[in-house]
């Protein structure tokens, strides 16, 4: 009888492993816990194929409208998808053309660099000081109202050396972001906690550190971020104008024989490279800035 039982038992009873497995699944669906089974990543596969396709549909819609228009037109003004892929394919596989992008790409990484270096202690030095605030933000102000060809213009009288015109004009055209960007960061510091940090003692250096640089990093990366797009789409204004090396060179040969193919492929180059960078900094973003958490607003 015994045997019989402990044999019931066994077969017909979980086990203690068992029920305990059973009772955790149906506590965690009781609490509203998604069940992480075999096909529970299922819908968010779904999720993320959904967004990839709504991200890349406009530019399918675009791309259909232009080889649509290279049917009715001529080449050097709507050329097709082919041509554009082929232009691409050859710049990519072409060192020489290759090492052109990768001027350009070392002038944006430097101007990048440079205007977080000159333009974080200026902001700073604003946020922190209303005399300096009052004798800063007008010359600041000043040069963010200066074209980008004035820029190009006044370094050719300037300089004669051609790196460091375009590093001139790049790098003054980026620094006032950054400085404004740090600002208002500063700014946005609630009084009470810089009262805090001084009422213990502090000194201006360890109020930057302790308080005002964590805070001012986010903004950094926010500078960082908009100076990207906007040195991109400056520095082809600056090696457009006598710069032997960099792919605004390249433009400017394609444009003399309407080669327009090979534009739209260096064109996409320069995105590529935006893309890249702009991607790099969002990474180095989370990886320092791990404290603020994930975004919620995304869906």
């Amino acid at each position: 009888m015994i045997g019989l039982t402990d044999t019931g038992l066994l077969d017909g009873a979980p086990t203690a492993r068992g029920a305990s497995s059973a009772a955790t699944r149906d506590a965690a669906v009781m609490a509203g816990v998604p069940d992480k089974g075999a096909g529970a990543n299922f819908p968010d596969q779904r999720s993320k194929l959904s967004r990839l396709f709504r991200a890349a549909l406009p530019f399918l819609v675009i791309a259909a409208l232009w080889q649509t228009a290279s049917f009715f037109s001529k080449p050097y003004l709507f050329p097709g998808i082919g041509a554009i892929a082929k232009s691409f394919w050859t710049i990519l596989s072409t060192w020489d053309l290759v090492s052109q992008g990768l001027v350009t790409w070392a002038r944006l990484l430097l101007a990048v660099a440079v205007s977080l270096v000159i333009g974080i202690p200026i902001g700073l030095a604003m946020g922190l000081s209303r005399t300096c605030d009052e004798f800063l933000r007008p010359v600041v102000k000043f040069m963010m109202g200066v074209p980008a060809l004035n820029w190009v213009i006044i370094v050719i009288i300037w300089f004669s050396t051609t790196e460091l015109r375009v590093g001139f004009v790049l790098i003054v055209l980026c620094t006032p972001v950054t400085v404004f960007c740090i600002y208002d960061g500063v700014r946005s510091i609630d009084r009470k906690l810089n009262d805090m940090v001084l009422s213990f003692g502090a000194s201006p250096l360890q109020l930057i550190r302790l308080l005002l640089w964590p805070y001012v990093q986010a903004s950094a990366f926010t500078a960082a971020k908009l100076n990207v797009g906007n040195a991109v789409r400056t520095v082809i204004v600056a090696e457009l104008v006598g710069a032997p090396l960099g792919i605004g060179k390249e433009l400017d040969l394609a444009k003399n024989v309407f080669d327009m193919p090979t534009v739209l492929a260096w064109t996409l180059f320069l995105v590529l490279m935006a893309l890249i960078m702009s991607h790099g900094i969002e990474y180095a973003e989370q990886r320092i800035l791990r404290w603020r958490g994930e975004s919620h607003g995304r869906g």
